[in-house]
């Protein structure tokens, strides 16, 4: 045996079912900023980084939001659907977690669809992208966030 070794000790988080916010705020911005990078979640998607879209879909031309403007609003959304996917997921562990990240990705697409058709019907189609996208960045959030949480060291 090896003097001084210590097998690695568990972590756990502080609290199985205690929400944190920053790691949710954190696990938003990153599938946020990986997604604007990626736009549809694609890398081989006809999109390229700059062409303006929120959440996977394209904002009309004719709005003349600017890539600044766009970016913010793409980054707050993210922000929001960030908080609502690790509040799904802040009870369940490591894998289960991930996939059911993708779960809540798909209702938040359902929702999104409803509030586009509803307020902002320039901005429907190409559905089967934004779909995608949705499951996409509840999957990167919800492991970003179950990455992201504090630790406690098990004794």
């Amino acid at each position: 045996m090896i003097r001084g070794f210590e097998h690695p000790h568990a972590t756990e988080p502080i609290e199985h079912s205690h929400w944190q916010g920053m790691p949710a705020v954190g696990a938003g911005l990153i599938a946020g900023v990986i997604l604007l990078i990626v736009p549809h979640a694609s890398p081989w998607e006809r999109l390229t980084t700059f062409t303006p879209a929120l959440m996977g879909r394209i904002v009309p031309a004719a709005w003349n939001l600017g890539t600044f403007v766009t970016v913010l609003f793409h980054l707050v959304l993210s922000l929001v659907y960030g908080v609502i996917i690790s509040l799904a997921v802040s009870h369940i562990r490591q894998m289960a977690a991930v996939l059911t990240g993708g779960v809540v990705g798909l209702v938040l697409y359902l929702l999104n669809l409803g509030a586009v058709s509803l307020w902002f019907p320039a901005m429907r189609g190409n559905e089967i992208s934004v779909i995608v996208t949705h499951a996409v960045f509840g999957l990167i959030a919800a492991g970003a966030y179950r990455g992201l949480l504090r630790r406690k060291v098990s004794a």
